[in-house]
């Protein structure tokens, strides 16, 4: 390399975090000449996925899966919560600061290149990351990579990879809306964008519109569609902190899986999780002990996620999210008083997930605070929202407004009494900013 255009890693991490300030999303045949001129990792097993909720999870159980097997793994994830590096991994861990710099030093000197055709070319923010990424797995040599999706699929940065092995696409719902469109079928179409010919397909059968989108796409594409669902996990047994099922299909209806969370959602991750791997390695795979430790050792943070003793972050941020968090808040075994922290940003539809919160019934005490992130909506509107929704429904859960983040953690802890429980939820960004604040690991 003949120019070193950072100091040092500090300086990369904090170009970077301004590159939204002068550069947008590039068209995607841009963005796939770019990539063609880092290049990609030519023999991995590349798995591609979106949706709308639990992907991250479906990508973390993916990894766990694959580390335990012993095969070199990338994963690609987005957002980070506390350290940009989160989102670039191999075999688990995140990227080294001396690598990340090496990895940004690449890029740059690939950009000035570029700007030799196209001279005002840059890539966005996802994209110089995740061209970092695709950059990062080659020298590593990773053996299966994974690769999270933004937003959406078909426009999104990721869906330039030339090859894959697997597309996998969750649940989806409504989120992203200015994006992707005002119903389930648009949504779905922009997630099934990732499907490419002749590569198989694993989704999340749950919703007649967005399934009939996904497979007709498929078949369009010359793809076999694997659609999962509920009925795929049987004898389920929950417990404080684990829950037991059996993956149900034609060769392994015995094989007993375990997830360490109470959280019920992340059962379906691991159902579409165990789906994928028959896909990319036959129907009659034998789940064998590396699999079930793989699931069983799944971690992701921000999910149903124990910080401390009675303290519970999950990123439950649209409609879907919310309902799945308040089914799990259910089966937690609280004899206590459940209280939760509230926050989120501009573009969700916090109306509607107010009214989840509220009808649910499921807290004593919902205390609000404002994120620090340039897109979080006001405490003044978040409050007004959640005091209309309570006076509509005649609610009597208590009200707490607090201004700052860690103020609200402080003030809502030292309320806690024995066997209460203290959630907080509503957006990433909160879930990022608690972990930050109390220096969770």
């Amino acid at each position: 390399m003949n120019k070193n255009f950072f100091k040092g890693y500090d300086e990369a991490v904090s170009y970077i975090l301004e590159i939204p300030r002068f550069s947008a999303k590039n068209d995607t045949n841009i963005t796939k000449e770019f990539l063609s001129l880092i290049g990609e990792p030519k023999e991995a097993v590349v798995i591609h996925v979106a949706g709308t909720n639990g992907k991250g999870s479906v990508c973390a159980f993916l990894n766990s899966i694959y580390i335990k097997k012993g095969e070199k793994t990338g994963l690609f994830t987005s957002p980070h919560l506390t350290d940009i590096r989160e989102r670039i991994r191999v075999d688990n861990e995140m990227i080294s600061k001396e690598e990340f710099l090496e990895a940004a030093e690449y890029i740059m000197e690939k950009i000035t290149l570029m700007q030799e055709k196209y001279n005002e070319y840059h890539p966005s923010f996802f994209e110089f990351l995740f061209f970092m990424a695709v950059r990062y797995f080659t020298v590593k040599k990773t053996e299966v990579i994974i690769y999270e999706t933004g937003l959406g699929g078909r426009l999104d940065a990721t869906n330039s990879i030339m090859r894959k092995s697997v597309s996998v696409i969750t649940e989806i719902g409504f989120d992203h809306m200015e994006y992707l469109g005002n119903d389930i079928a648009s949504i779905a179409g922009e997630k099934a964008g990732i499907i490419m010919r002749n590569v198989p397909v694993v989704f999340w059968d749950g919703n007649e519109i967005s399934s009939s989108v996904i497979k007709e796409t498929a078949k369009k594409l010359g793809c076999k569609a694997y659609g999962v669902n509920e009925k795929n996990a049987a004898d389920i047994s929950v417990h404080k902190k684990n829950i037991d099922f059996s993956y149900k299909n034609r060769y392994d209806k015995s094989v007993m899986f375990r997830v360490r969370t109470y959280a019920l959602y992340q059962v379906y991750n691991a159902v579409l999780a165990l789906k994928t791997l028959q896909v990319l390695h036959g129907e009659d795979y034998i789940f064998t002990d590396d699999v079930k430790e793989g699931i069983a050792d799944m971690k992701w943070p921000g999910r149903m996620d124990e910080i401390a003793e009675g303290i519970i972050t999950d990123g439950g941020h649209n409609e879907d999210g919310i309902e799945a968090f308040v089914a799990s808040v259910r089966q937690d075994g609280c004899i206590g008083k459940r209280r939760l922290i509230f926050s989120a940003v501009n573009d969700k539809q916090i109306k509607k997930i107010c009214e989840i919160l509220v009808k649910s019934d499921a807290f004593d005490n919902i205390a609000l605070c404002e994120l620090t992130s340039g897109r979080a909506m006001s405490i003044k509107e978040l409050k007004k929202i959640f005091e209309d929704t309570l006076t509509e429904n005649n609610s009597r859960i208590r009200l707490t407004v607090y201004e700052h983040v860690g103020e609200a953690f402080e003030g809502e802890k030292a309320l806690l009494e024995k066997n209460d429980i203290l959630y907080i939820a509503g957006s990433l960004y909160l879930v990022g900013e608690i972990r930050e604040y109390t220096g969770a690991e």
